[in-house]
């Protein structure tokens, strides 16, 4: 059995295979007990042909490549992947980033130092239009991930976790933040690696760029998703957003309200209210 499984969901980034590819043939960790599985999502470029070229370049315990129907949903091409896996800890990673040589080793090390140890995840490298900046991801609590996803976009998990049930959702297209929040909800235990070890690409065909003009819709259904997480307030501010009422505000981005700020929109509402006046 593999140590380490790797799923990597793709849909038309072919484009970036080599330097993708390329970082993981990089690591300093031995490939021998690693399985690479490659689930394409009905891609029209060259990026099976860019896989193939891989399979055939990278020494591994196994390397597939699979093509499921088309989904058009990250999270269920994950879960496809993460369905064939065999590995002890397990890893999504997105082919338009790349990890630092270090990454894979400093993961599966951080592992072996305590059972209890549910995800593990690294500060990361952010490149954009406006440039490039290291991120020093937060430390991790339940109260900030009640209000905002401080985790990177990728983190290596124990297989426990998939085993006991966990599994991205489509209904939210912040699928990692509710994915996390399972992982919490489960008891597992997250360990931050203090070391910027990942490159996040941000680009026009990122599937979160599209997740920024559903922001409300989608923090409103991870709530929902995930109701013995949250306080009931914020339930109810949940169940308002997507009935379309006022006092249902989406909040800035990214950020879903805590009891006090659902509280303050409400009293924000009834003001507004009293000044309209009665109507005629």
């Amino acid at each position: 059995m593999p140590r380490l499984s790797i799923v990597i969901p793709n849909y038309n980034y072919g484009r970036f295979a080599d330097r993708f590819f390329g970082s993981i043939a990089a690591q300093t960790m031995q490939l021998d007990d690693v399985e690479i599985l490659f689930v394409d999502d009905g891609s029209d470029d060259d990026s099976l042909l860019q896989a193939a070229k891989w399979q055939e370049r990278i020494r591994c315990a196994r390397f597939e490549i699979l093509t499921p129907p088309r989904s058009g949903k990250p999270g269920l091409v994950r879960n496809f992947g993460l369905a064939q896996a065999t590995g002890d800890l397990l890893q999504c990673l997105d082919p338009d980033d790349s990890i630092f040589p270090d990454y894979l080793a400093a993961c599966v090390e951080a592992f072996g130092t305590d059972n209890h140890i549910g995800v593990v995840y690294t500060d990361y490298r952010e490149h954009s239009s406006h440039g490039v900046r290291d991120v020093e991801v937060p430390k991790f609590t339940q109260g900030l991930l009640r209000t905002q996803n401080g985790l990177p976009p990728a983190a290596m998990i124990r297989r426990s976790l998939w085993d006991g049930g966990i599994r991205y959702r489509d209904n939210t297209e912040y699928e990692d933040w509710d994915f996390w929040i399972q992982c919490q909800m489960a008891g597992a235990r997250f360990h931050h690696i203090q070391q910027v070890l990942y490159n996040y690409e941000i680009h026009g065909t990122n599937f979160s760029n599209h997740a920024v003009s559903r922001d409300g819709n989608a923090k409103a259904q991870i709530v929902l998703n995930n109701t013995c997480f949250f306080h009931p307030e914020v339930e109810k501010w949940a169940r308002s957003y997507l009935r379309g009422r006022l006092h249902g505000q989406a909040m800035q981005r990214g950020y879903i309200p805590t009891p006090v700020d659902v509280k303050k929109l409400l009293r924000d509402v009834e003001k507004r209210v009293r000044e309209l006046g009665p109507r005629s």
